[in-house]
């Protein structure tokens, strides 16, 4: 066995035992006999649902990815490539660093010949461009709940959603704005300051797709909505095998919140830490403790635990995966050499 392969392994196991440790500490607090109880009466047909969710997100973040990597001139991956990627991306990679999936995004644009500075900018653009699909979306599900639509969730919540959506949209707005963008994005300076220049790159990267092609910026945004609308899915199913049914308005408020843990930049995956989150999310959504620990732990079976298992097979085809970027790096730099070695066309003047 590889020495990679092993390193996975063991943070794998780590990350199981913080997963059982929040589960024996919440279970503490939710009465052992009383989960016991929702176990034995659980429906398991709702997990099929719970992957058939998860299955829907994948594909979604798909379609993002390759739009998205494809903007402004980028590498065009075919899908079978970004299958792979994505697979090694939500999985067992994602459990060995604690950048998580965003290092194999970023090693899979720079092997398809991205330089390091407009790969990292097109990865944060992918994640800014999820997250705000799913901010937008929260802050629609908190307008609902302030009008007493659906179970009652603190007011603090939603409002602190639409507070800080709109900060943050206006604070991208302003930086990226085509009169100040120049002063943020130069790659001088220090590393404070470079990774300034490459979150507004990324933002710039965002303007770029909505006022560019239409078939482009449908992929890109339809991608991120399919992938919160089968996460969702996921996370409603997960509760339902459990016997809690919570309104779409709370759940996504609920949902949201306890799935920012994940943002984080915390070893194994979060493993333990998001698990605890998500139960927090799921009881402000309405759900009871237990269920709500049983349902965050069911949902993290299948969007955490199955892609990090079943990751672990693709660590044998890492070279042919590589060999395929490549062979896109190559194919863009002929492609470069042939326009730049174009004749000019009939009638245009000749260059100054």
């Amino acid at each position: 066995m590889s020495g990679e392969r092993k390193r996975v392994l063991l943070l794998v196991a780590l990350g199981l035992a913080g997963t059982v440790a929040v589960v024996l500490l919440i279970g503490q607090a939710a009465h052992y006999a009383e989960l016991l109880k929702q176990l034995r009466s659980a429906t398991p047909g709702w997990l099929v649902l719970c992957a058939a969710g998860e299955t829907l997100a994948y594909g979604g973040f798909v379609i993002s990815y390759q739009a998205m990597a494809a903007v402004s001139g980028g590498p065009r991956l075919r899908a079978p490539i970004v299958v792979r990627v994505v697979a090694l991306s939500f999985g067992a990679f994602s459990v060995a660093t604690a950048a998580g999936g965003l290092s194999v995004d970023f090693w899979a644009l720079r092997e398809a010949g991205e330089p390091a500075g407009r790969a990292s900018a097109r990865v944060i653009a992918l994640e800014t461009l999820r997250w705000a699909v799913l901010a937008l979306a929260t802050c629609a599900a908190g307008i609902v709940v302030l009008l007493g639509v659906g179970h009652h969730v603190t007011w603090i919540v939603p409002v602190a959603w639409l507070v800080v959506t709109a900060l943050c949209f206006a604070g991208g707005l302003a930086v990226s704005a085509a009169r100040r963008r120049d002063r943020f994005t130069m790659t001088s300076g220090g590393r404070l300051r470079r990774a300034l220049g490459i979150a507004v790159a990324a933002l710039v990267y965002i303007r770029q797709l909505i006022s560019g092609p239409r078939d482009l910026r449908l992929r890109a945004v339809g991608g991120a909505a399919l992938f919160w609308a089968g996460e969702l899915l996921s996370a409603w199913a997960a509760l339902r095998a459990f016997g809690v049914h919570v309104a779409l308005a709370p759940l996504l408020v609920g949902y949201t919140t306890g799935y920012v843990a994940t943002g984080l930049p915390l070893p194994v995956g979060g493993a333990g830490g998001v698990d605890a989150a998500l139960t927090g999310g799921f009881v402000l959504a309405g759900a009871p403790l237990g269920s709500a620990l049983l349902g965050a732990v069911a949902f993290r079976v299948f969007s955490f635990w199955i892609p990090a298992l079943g990751a672990l097979l693709s660590v044998a085809t890492m070279r042919g995966l590589r060999e395929r970027l490549r062979e896109v790096a190559e194919a863009r730099r002929e492609g470069l050499s042939a326009r730049v070695s174009e004749p000019p066309a009939a009638g245009s003047p000749p260059p100054g």
